[in-house]
């Protein structure tokens, strides 16, 4: 498959659109609605994560052609004969989660413009859980529906 999203991941330094997204091997996008509420009652944070729109790399790529950002892993697991890695982005406050086959190709790929670096990941039945590197932080994935996303600020 030759799409830019795939043209980015396999470039030396690997590449992800940097928005609050889950992109596609085939070239499709779904910008992810990601919203922090604060209660100052009991200083409560909780967060929100839902899809917002489906669209495609090509379409974002039109108006933006810079947003690329580099990713780096930082940890890995095993998963369906491939793995799944998660790590930072290029600022200090962004987080990915990829699942790459065994060839390393991407398969789907989570970029998260707030979530710090990921630090750890594991996979407890049909659900990936990532914990990010100040480990406040907990984002559980539905595997079979990458786009089901919770998030749960922990302590």
């Amino acid at each position: 498959m030759n799409n830019l999203i795939m043209e980015h991941w396999s470039a030396e330094q690997r590449e992800m659109p940097g928005m609050n997204c889950v992109a596609f091997a085939d070239g499709t996008v779904t910008i992810l609605d990601i919203r922090t509420y604060f209660d100052p009652n009991n200083n409560e944070r909780t967060l929100s994560v839902s899809p917002l729109c489906d669209t495609t790399v090509d379409s974002i790529v039109k108006y933006n052609p810079y947003c690329w950002t580099m990713v780096d892993a930082w940890t890995n697991v095993d998963y369906q004969g491939g793995e799944i890695v998660g790590g930072d982005g290029q600022m200090g406050n962004e987080g990915f989660i990829a699942c790459i086959d065994a060839e390393g190709r991407l398969v789907w790929g989570i970029f998260f413009e707030d979530t710090n670096p990921i630090k750890t990941l594991s996979v407890n039945g049909n659900t990936l859980i990532a914990i990010n590197e100040h480990e406040e932080l907990r984002v559980e994935i539905n595997l079979h529906n990458v786009v089901d996303i919770r998030m749960t600020y922990l302590g």
